[in-house]
């Protein structure tokens, strides 16, 4: 039997190329840097989905730790896509934002306004910008922190469907 009939090759193939697909597909998720808030808050609402934001700045080791070892493997998995919208503010930009109500803010001053001192902070809010959920700041317990963020998304959704129910 040639290598092309051995029905063993054909199911070989196949689980090998059901472990490759994940794999190519994940190299191209990024995590989108916002720059307005209004045409997110928008998509928040016709989703009806809470916003992870994550205050971040270049240099920051915990903001990369953050990113790289948590918020992008979540974006890649797809579990995420139904329950939050995930992006990142850099306060040492120089674009100006667009805030929640539409208006014009320095990405220095943008933080400020949700008391978001420490990089990396993780805020939870809803449409209006409102927080619906308890922040992160830093990085938590390995081991534990990507509970702690899997809570925080859940507790913001819950929030955010109490809130729309009533």
């Amino acid at each position: 039997m040639n290598s092309r009939t051995n029905p063993f090759f054909g199911l070989l193939f196949s689980l090998a190329l059901l472990c490759i697909a994940p794999f190519s597909q994940a190299r191209d998720v990024t995590l989108h840097q916002v720059t307005d808030l209004a045409q997110l808050a928008e998509e928040a609402r016709d989703k009806k989905l809470p916003i992870l934001i994550m205050f971040s700045m270049d240099g920051c080791p915990y903001c990369v730790i953050l990113r790289e070892n948590y918020l992008l493997p979540m974006l890649r998995s797809g579990r995420y896509q139904n329950k939050v919208i995930i992006r990142m503010v850099k306060v040492d930009d120089y674009r100006t934002l667009t805030d929640f109500e539409g208006k014009r803010v320095s990405p220095e001053d943008f933080p400020t306004r949700y008391k978001a001192y420490v990089m990396p902070t993780m805020i939870f809010v809803d449409a209006n910008g409102k927080e619906i959920a308890p922040r992160l700041v830093g990085i938590g317990t390995e081991g534990f922190f990507a509970g702690d963020i899997d809570n925080a998304i859940d507790h913001a959704y819950a929030r955010l469907h109490t809130v729309a129910i009533k």
